[in-house]
């Protein structure tokens, strides 16, 4: 927060800091109430004996985890991450990022923010380079709220421990907070110096 502070002002860090908190505590409710037993929730049939005790056995048992994991997920990941990064001239367009704070534009940008995988921190300088090449502040509100939050990539990753239902709310929630953050700094008269 402090950097978001320091580099795109503390304006736009209060509105992530209060719509964070909103979203994180909204999706976990309605995640909780979307899952009725959690002992319901499907996993994989990770190949994995039972009745070993310990010590090499459960090494074995890790490591036989360890490449169920690398062999169900990396490559999946691998592609999900090639297309979206050979996607994101598209997804980034200037004719998009630049076209204003228009209610289209704004969506269109939650969607995007939320499918992209960004790492820790990283959206902090993408949208300040984008808001120095003329990004509106409503649009920037709405990507720093939904790039650090969720991405299609780590729904891949989860898939098989959450149902399908919490997945498809938490990121539509990701989407709806970041749309409310482009609306808050939209209404305020503060944010359209």
């Amino acid at each position: 927060m402090v950097f978001i502070a320091a580099v795109v002002g503390w304006q736009l860090m209060l509105v992530r800091l209060l719509v964070g908190i909103v979203l994180v505590f909204g999706a976990a409710t309605l995640a909780n109430r979307l899952v009725k037993d959690p002992v319901d929730v499907e996993v994989d049939d990770a190949p994995i004996e039972d009745g070993r005790k310990g010590g090499l056995d459960l090494l074995v048992d890790w490591l036989r985890l360890l490449w169920w994991e690398i062999y169900t997920i990396v490559p999946g990941y691998v592609v999900i991450v090639l297309l979206l990064g050979a996607a994101r001239t598209w997804l980034f367009h200037p004719g998009l990022t630049l076209a204003g704070g228009s209610i289209l534009v704004l969506i269109a940008l939650a969607i995007v923010g939320t499918l992209f995988v960004i790492p820790t921190a990283g959206e902090v300088p993408i949208v300040q380079t984008l808001m120095g090449f003329g990004l509106g502040v409503a649009p920037a509100a709405v990507l720093l709220v939904t790039l650090p939050a969720i991405s299609l990539p780590s729904l891949y990753i989860v898939r098989s421990a959450f149902p399908k239902r919490v997945l498809a709310m938490a990121a539509g929630a990701v989407v709806l907070a970041g749309l409310l953050a482009g609306l808050i700094v939209s209404v305020i008269p503060g944010f359209h110096a």
